[in-house]
Formats: structure tokens, C-alpha cells, sequence
């Protein structure tokens, strides 16, 4: 009796790591120093770095996800399958990839705590407003976290 309960909880707990499925409650993620500003993309495609935006609640292509660790991104053609991904070696920034069930694609945030994003696999690397407006140059990069205000977002 104890063994096949082990089993089914087991079974359970595989099938609901690997759900791909997004939950539907789009949000941005915005900059605690500066509401105006979100994670957004410029265009929904694989390998686009994610970086800060004029915020608009509206579009498509600034609005996340955040199920089973995986933040998916809500694009404007209806393909909600691509994820922030963790880039750790030399640039350390975040792109948008298909995605997949891995490590670099795992996020923690605490809401309760420092309002930090960390990927999974390091949690010493918090994501980072470069720049601190919304230029070209301001992509969101990885840098080791030090609990400063460009390292605060907001998901609400």
C-alpha cells in the first residue's frame, strides 16, 4: 500500500515539472527604481535580448509569465514559447529562446524578501538594469547580486 502511494505522488511530481503549459496570467516585470520601465523585447524572436522598455500594460511583447519557474514571454503572433533565458558566460544577459526544459530558463523571485530575479542554476547572479532607462544600450545583464535599486523589480 505505501510503496504504489510513493509511486503515484512521484509520477505526479514529474508530470508537474514538465508542464509546458503557460498559466495565462500575463504581467509585467517592472523596475522598482522606475515603474515606467519593464522587461520587454523588440521583436518576439529567438535569441533577442530581453531589455528595458517604456512600459504599456498592453503590449504583447512586454508581458511574462512566471509558472513552474519558467518565465514565458507573450507575444504578439499568438507563439507564447519563448522563455527569458539565463546567457552566464561572458555577457551575462537574458534572451528570449525557445523553450525548454533546462536550468538557464529556471527563475527564482522573491517577492517577499529583496525583489530579485535569479536564475536557478545561480543564485549569486541577480538580473540588472544596464543603463537605467530604455535606450538601445539598456539591456537587463547578470551581475552578482549586491541588493542595489537597479536590481529590484516589481511583479505584480
Amino acid at each position: 500500500m505505501k510503496i504504489s502511494t510513493v509511486v503515484t505522488i512521484s509520477i505526479t511530481a514529474l508530470l508537474a515539472v514538465h508542464t509546458t503549459e503557460a498559466t495565462g496570467q500575463w504581467r509585467l516585470i517592472q523596475s522598482k527604481k522606475d515603474d515606467d520601465l519593464c522587461w520587454g523585447v523588440d521583436e518576439a524572436e529567438h535569441g533577442e535580448n530581453i531589455i528595458l522598455v517604456e512600459c504599456d500594460d498592453g503590449e504583447d511583447e512586454q508581458l511574462w509569465d512566471f509558472d513552474n519557474g519558467r518565465l514565458t514571454l507573450k507575444a504578439k503572433d499568438g507563439n507564447d514559447e519563448l522563455c527569458a533565458h539565463a546567457v552566464t558566460e561572458k555577457e551575462r544577459v537574458l534572451r528570449v529562446k525557445e523553450c525548454k526544459n533546462t536550468d538557464r530558463q529556471k527563475w527564482r523571485y522573491d517577492k517577499h524578501g529583496d525583489n530579485e530575479w535569479t536564475p536557478k542554476d545561480d543564485s549569486d547572479l541577480c538580473v540588472q538594469a544596464k543603463g537605467g532607462g530604455a535606450d538601445e544600450d539598456d539591456k537587463l545583464v547578470l551581475e552578482k547580486c549586491d541588493e542595489g535599486e537597479d536590481q529590484k523589480w516589481k511583479w505584480d
